[in-house]
């Protein structure tokens, strides 16, 4: 038997939640899932993996797709995303990442096995923490092509009035941390001519206990914060956009790009971490410390309509080839060939 950590599974939805939820709904019946009875964020949620979980598990092999995982449970596979907090240690606050450092350090090195959702983390792995090759499975991410293309006008225009959008925008998603380099994309929106496109933010404020660098300067002209937005409606968002822009500095994956190229969009994104192994010569890759890179960058994709069309047949392309059933099936090999 199989058991799956879903602790993480009562927050709210992000890369690492949706990844759970989409290999689960592929493998009915096949892993049986252990979750807290309650909600528990933080320290709370950390002492039930840690001291309630093994009794749980006991006598299964036990799935931890979210980072972590109990330290005393050697017979688990955990799914590693990132080492962002040591990678990126300005993106997070100095308690998460002592935290995670020690718990890696203890954790890693015990299981059985890891899968890694990139080339770049499982390099990562084996450099950070001495790791053997062959102990870690690189399965990566996948796109749910159901609900992630281009959406029709009409709804397009109906979350336009919704949210009061303008016409032509460049878009960027995802939690506001330091780690995401929002300063640095602001910096280029102000450098760039602006004319008539906007940026566009959603996205929620970083937990402060988490992250870092939460909070924006004063925004430049033509910027707008959306907030969170609901999820049903970020197809249509990222449809909606003439341009994604991610020049995050650190990404394990980097599942957002590619929902935007299914969508139709054509992306800007930081040449570092994963992302160029993810998104390959279907974005236009910049240096994320490049400012004025960045804004000429956007710029470029905004105005320039050829290259425009050729990075949307691009994406398409590109981002068919990367599917939740591919990952789960990849995933549970992994899983199925320890549990014997």
């Amino acid at each position: 038997m199989i058991v799956c950590n879903v602790r993480t599974l009562r927050a709210s939805i992000t890369g690492v939640q949706r990844y759970t939820l989409e290999i689960l709904k592929r493998l009915p019946g096949t892993i049986r899932t252990v979750e807290p009875p309650q909600a528990m964020s933080g320290q709370l949620g950390h002492v039930w993996e840690q001291a309630v979980l093994p009794l749980r598990a006991r006598g299964h092999l036990l799935w931890s797709p979210a980072g972590t995982g109990p330290v005393a449970f050697a017979n688990q596979i955990v799914t590693v995303h990132d080492i962002a907090p040591l990678d990126c240690p300005e993106g997070y606050s100095p308690a998460f990442r002592r935290w995670y450092g020690y718990l890696w350090r203890h954790l890693l090195p015990r299981v059985r096995a890891l899968i890694s959702v990139s080339e770049f983390t499982k390099r990562r792995l084996i450099e950070e923490f001495g790791l053997p090759a062959d102990s870690i499975h690189v399965t990566p991410l996948g796109v749910d092509h159901a609900r992630f293309f281009p959406q029709p006008a009409d709804k397009v225009q109906a979350l336009r009035r919704k949210l009061a959008l303008p016409e032509n925008f460049a878009l960027f998603v995802g939690a506001i941390s330091a780690r995401k380099n929002m300063v640095r994309l602001l910096e280029a929106w102000n450098q760039r001519r602006q004319g008539d496109f906007h940026l566009v933010i959603a996205g929620g404020s970083g937990i402060t206990h988490v992250h870092a660098g939460t909070n924006l300067p004063t925004l430049p002209p033509n910027t707008r914060l959306l907030g969170k937005v609901d999820d049903d409606d970020l197809p249509t968002l990222l449809t909606a956009a003439r341009v994604f822009a991610y020049p995050s500095l650190y990404e394990g994956f980097g599942l957002p790009p590619l929902e935007a190229m299914a969508c139709g969009t054509p992306c800007v994104v930081a040449n570092v971490a994963a992302l160029p192994e993810v998104t390959g010569p279907a974005a236009l890759q910049v240096d994320p410390l490049d400012v004025a890179g960045i804004a000429r960058a956007l710029d470029k994709l905004l105005t320039d309509d050829a290259l425009h069309t050729q990075l949307r047949a691009k994406g398409l392309r590109h981002a068919a080839g990367f599917t939740w059933d591919k990952t789960a099936a990849t995933t549970y090999d992994v899983l199925a060939r320890h549990a014997g």
